[in-house]
């Protein structure tokens, strides 16, 4: 059973019902209120760190893929092009797998006539978060390269060669590379000295536009020479509307276009295409080039093609005789030059 409170007198002797006292106000008391809004909107729109935390929270609703590294753009395309497979004279790669994550190579060159015979040794170490990899030849030439991976998403690279001819020269290369979840930035210096800081210094910045639209810029600035410097700014973009096609656009500075496409025909079968525009007036040169690429895969072989607009056809056969033994057979014809070139290989894998 509910009782309705009693009336109480107030100081003017109007009678007023307890229970519909109100509590005293912030005003009523004296004080000001914490936050006020005016302010704090005022504070938001002049800091630049609410933009930043408003963006970040905008790209995690998205939840956009990461675009993969900003120089592996046409990793499709390099392995359906036949630029990084070609070779002439005679070839043998031997490769013994010696623990499970040490493993050495032998490779034999004979070269043309006219072209002296080589022979490398090669090892690599590689575990979760190292890969060590070294060669040298016959002619006491060596290329070393140390990946190291600080944290899941934080690796530092390093590469160097040692040339004891006289048409090559010496290289040290720093690296360092971070891969966000929806980005790729990398910084490398290449010959750095902190005498006279000459050398070679190149940043990118790769980043995911939607789920199927990367596009990206590089920055290089180098100095051959002390008081001399160079700049120039390179953009790309990539475009995959779906796993087996792609299209990139890539400049470097301002005189170099190209661009590629890639699609992945069927199961055994890829195709790829690119077109190359080049104008350097300053340096005699203004031409274009194009060239297309395909790969098809049989039960036991692999078969690449190429030709280009400057009347060059290639092709390369890799015959996989036995598990770990492959043959190789390769060719190439220039239409414009009257050149042409010829290679067989053995590959090895124990």
């Amino acid at each position: 059973m509910e009782y309705a409170s009693p009336p109480v007198a107030d100081k003017g002797g109007q009678s007023q019902t307890a229970g519909s006292m109100t509590a005293p106000t912030i005003a009523d008391l004296g004080l000001k209120p914490k936050f006020d809004l005016e302010e704090e909107l005022h504070f938001k729109f002049w800091n630049p760190l609410h933009y930043y935390k408003a963006l970040n929270q905008h790209r995690m609703r998205l939840d956009l893929p990461n675009p993969g590294q900003f120089e592996f753009l046409n990793k499709e395309l390099k392995t359906t092009m036949l630029t990084n497979f070609m070779f002439d004279g005679g070839r043998a790669d031997l490769a013994k797998l010696l623990s499970q994550n040490f493993q050495v190579m032998h490779t034999f060159q004979l070269g043309q006539p006219g072209q002296p015979s080589s022979f490398e040794f090669a090892g690599v170490y590689a575990d979760e978060d190292t890969m060590m990899h070294g060669k040298m030849d016959t002619e006491f030439n060596f290329q070393g390269r140390l990946n190291h991976a600080l944290t899941k998403k934080l690796q530092v690279k390093s590469q160097a060669q040692f040339s004891t001819t006289e048409d090559s020269q010496s290289m040290f290369q720093l690296e360092s590379e971070y891969t966000g979840s929806d980005y790729t930035s990398n910084v490398k210096a290449i010959n750095p000295s902190l005498v006279d800081g000459t050398g070679i210094y190149m940043a990118n910045y790769l980043q995911s536009i939607t789920s199927k639209l990367g596009i990206g810029a590089e920055l290089l600035y180098q100095s051959p020479l002390p008081k001399v410097q160079e700049t120039s700014i390179s953009f790309a973009m990539r475009y995959q509307p779906s796993v087996d096609r792609a299209w990139v656009a890539q400049t470097q500075g301002t005189n170099m276009l190209s661009m590629s496409y890639w699609r992945k025909i069927s199961e055994k079968c890829e195709a790829a295409a690119e077109l190359q525009a080049i104008n350097a007036p300053s340096y005699g040169r203004r031409e274009a080039s194009c060239s297309v690429g395909v790969k098809y895969e049989f039960a036991a072989s692999t078969v690449r093609a190429m030709a280009d607009s400057f009347g060059k056809v290639s092709m390369l056969l890799e015959e996989k005789i036995a598990p770990g033994f492959s043959f190789l057979i390769s060719g190439e014809l220039d239409h414009l030059k009257g050149e042409n070139k010829f290679g067989v290989g053995l590959n090895l894998e124990s």
